[in-house]
């Protein structure tokens, strides 16, 4: 009776944690995600269900490629950390479903019905004023336009960095008109110093090559946390405050795994370590690195992604024509 009790018992264990993710399961995760994120969230979720995490890491352009060459014999189960539009402009690629956790979003974090937010992330500039010799610190887009910041602003290539193309379209999307903000990123063109790699622009600062950055927040929050000679500042007229997206893979194979992994990552737990990692959580109960100024007092853009996808062709090809002609 007490062996029969026993097994009971294990059953009904096994079964509730099958809810949640099988124990001796696996999910398989694309992911574009930096990997101090990886490191310390993919570690949590593993000890609390007992399901191993594949993580297969590129770029969200490389990761479509692969989905979509996929499709029709799935291997993943998630898609974790990309640009929404991704998702939203390929949804054959996906099955829809809404994380546990969604009740608890802040406001403007779940801009599709089609994924669930990760985090949010914020573009800025990284300012390292030892370098600065003498130049005042800039506060705004139109104020790093100047001629007098030539050559000391350090940002990546808009046609081979998903950031850069982000501030690309987020000062586009800063002014009345599109022209109008084409006029203030032309003159930003010729300040920068271009590079292939957005994980370069922070630590150019960071080191000294170069005075000013144009990045993520959390890239140079990371180097501000180090001891840096850097701050973060953020442009008066507007910047980028866009979620990240993860979703299911449709026709997953491990789609119980893959749906357990987007529940946990929403959790409290897991949003709490976002903002230790200085990513802004999604969750309005979960704080923003004190580091970090209140989300609430950013000067947001209203960066509209839909439109930056839908321009991003014609976009990226004006930029390259750009910077051939301030060549």
């Amino acid at each position: 009776m007490k062996k029969l009790l026993m097994a009971s018992m294990v059953t009904s264990c096994m079964a509730a944690l099958a809810t949640t993710a099988s124990a001796d399961g696996t999910v398989t995760v694309y992911t574009a995600v930096p990997q101090n994120f990886i490191d310390s969230l993919v570690p949590m979720f593993e000890a609390q269900t007992g399901t191993t995490v594949e993580i297969i890491k590129a770029g969200s352009g490389d990761l479509l490629n692969r989905l979509t060459a996929e499709a029709d014999n799935p291997v993943a189960d998630v898609l974790w950390s990309v640009d929404g539009t991704v998702i939203d402009f390929n949804p054959v690629l996906f099955e829809t479903y809404e994380a546990a956790g969604t009740d608890a979003l802040a406001e403007g974090m779940k801009p599709s019905e089609l994924w669930s937010p990760f985090t949010a992330v914020v573009m800025a500039f990284i300012v390292n004023e030892n370098k600065l010799d003498g130049l005042p610190i800039p506060t705004s887009w139109l104020e790093l336009a100047d001629p007098k910041y030539d050559d000391v602003v350090s940002s990546a290539k808009a046609n081979a960095s998903g950031s850069s193309y982000i501030q690309l379209a987020t000062v586009l999307q800063a002014y009345d008109t599109e022209e109008a903000g084409w006029e203030v990123y032309k003159g930003l063109l010729s300040n920068f110093v271009l590079s292939d790699s957005s994980g370069a622009v922070p630590r150019f600062v960071n080191d000294g090559e170069l005075a000013i950055g144009v990045t993520l927040e959390d890239a140079a929050l990371r180097y501000v946390e180090g001891g840096g000679p850097v701050q973060i500042v953020y442009p008066s007229e507007g910047t980028a405050i866009v979620p990240d997206a993860m979703t299911l893979i449709a026709g997953a194979p491990n789609a119980d795994n893959g749906k357990a992994f987007l529940d946990f990552m929403l959790t409290k737990e897991a949003q709490t370590v976002v903002a230790e990692q200085g990513r802004r959580p999604v969750r309005a109960d979960v704080a923003s690195n004190p580091a970090l100024q209140a989300i609430s007092e950013l000067p947001s853009v209203g960066y509209d992604g839909a439109w930056a996808a839908e321009n991003r062709k014609v976009l990226v090809s004006a930029w390259e024509d750009l910077v051939l002609d301030i060549e």
